[in-house]
């Protein structure tokens, strides 16, 4: 939803504010894909855009579909109505698509081609970026006479002196690997338990949670992310109590 909300920005500007206010409806699987009523409140303004019928391009790869399944939203004068979901004629009868784990997002460009759905890409540039730019030079090595004319900032200085283990990838074991699998789980597990709560206790908006998962799974796909974690698996693997042998 939030690739669409991103992508129909031109076409249905308050996308987000319908799909946030909004109630599920009929919800089926198609055997070729799903249909999921939504139902908007009658009594909600709409933006001045009035297009009718079926809009979007976002895919995603769905279990263990081997092709993606494409997403559409279905307006009529503006208003929401319902997602649609085409898997190109693969069978989807055996798929519980509110439980079925989804990834890869992207969307199509005019010319066919896919572009990847990022949101921490889109995120609006922060003024407190500036602070990391700086004017100082590091002093000169007491062993050089002529230092080099470089300005190495702080956040220079920093991915220069780097230790060697985040210079490159360390080899894991596969009780690293089953390790690090496990913290993953963990933390989808917390991070599903704290969206039910949000959404049960704090009433929060199902649109916000997706966006938060869609962050989070986006952040533990970088590689500082995941040797962060290979390391943490095998730090917490350390206090992992054995049985001593007879």
């Amino acid at each position: 939803m939030a690739a669409l909300v991103h992508e129909l920005r031109h076409v249905a500007p308050d996308l987000a504010g319908q799909f946030e206010e909004s109630l599920p409806g009929t919800r089926r699987n198609t055997g070729s894909g799903l249909f999921s009523e939504v139902i908007v409140s009658s009594r909600r303004p709409l933006s001045t855009e009035r297009e009718t019928g079926r809009f979007g391009t976002v895919h995603a790869m769905v279990g263990d579909l081997p092709d993606p399944i494409a997403f559409q939203v279905e307006l009529r004068e503006g208003r929401l109505l319902a997602l649609h979901g085409d898997a190109y004629g693969q069978d989807t009868r055996a798929i519980d698509f509110s439980h079925v784990p989804f990834d890869q997002i992207f969307m199509l460009n005019d010319q066919g081609e896919s572009i990847a759905f990022d949101p921490a890409a889109l995120m609006r540039p922060s003024p407190l970026l500036a602070l990391h730019q700086h004017d100082d030079h590091d002093p000169p090595h007491p062993g050089q006479l002529h230092p080099p004319l470089v300005n190495r900032g702080p956040l220079e200085r920093l991915q220069d002196d780097r230790p060697p283990a985040l210079l490159r990838a360390e080899p894991l074991s596969e009780e690293d690997r089953e390790a690090t699998r496990s913290l993953l789980i963990g933390i989808w597990v917390v991070a599903a338990v704290i969206a039910l709560l949000a959404v049960v206790f704090s009433r929060a908006s199902l649109f916000l949670v997706l966006v938060g998962g869609f962050w989070l799974a986006a952040l533990l796909r970088k590689p500082a992310v995941k040797a962060a974690l290979a390391r943490g698996a095998r730090a917490l693997g350390r206090f992992e109590v054995r049985p001593s042998g007879s």
